[in-house]
């Protein structure tokens, strides 16, 4: 259970960063999956982190064991955009801007 809240939290961090780099360089827009994946890979580098050791599942090399879960960070990561996405739209809905200026401006709907 640790090792999935490790994939899960590391994919989260993956797209954060993704983001930010997306929010600032336009030509990033372009390279979405592949920034995923470089950070995704380099986050299991720098933590050092092998899923397939922490399941106790024989792989070659443990190298290929880190490279193969920053794969799955940043598969993790690129699922998480429209989960993200689907809370975004639900907070837009909730704080509508138009509802609120026609409230506080005393208007009413035309529609």
């Amino acid at each position: 259970m640790n090792a999935f809240g490790m994939i899960v939290l590391l994919g989260l961090a993956a797209l954060v960063v993704t983001r930010f780099a997306v929010r600032y360089l336009e030509k990033a827009r372009e390279f979405l999956a592949i920034t995923l994946v470089v950070l995704g890979i380099a986050a299991a580098w720098i933590a050092d982190f092998d899923l397939f050791a922490a399941l106790d599942l024989p792989i070659r090399n443990h190298a290929l064991g880190l490279v193969f879960t920053g794969l799955i960070i940043a598969g993790t990561g690129y699922f998480w955009q429209p989960v993200l996405g689907f809370f975004e739209g639900l907070a837009r809905k909730q704080a509508d801007e138009a509802e609120t200026l026609e409230k506080s401006q005393n208007l009413r709907r035309v529609a």
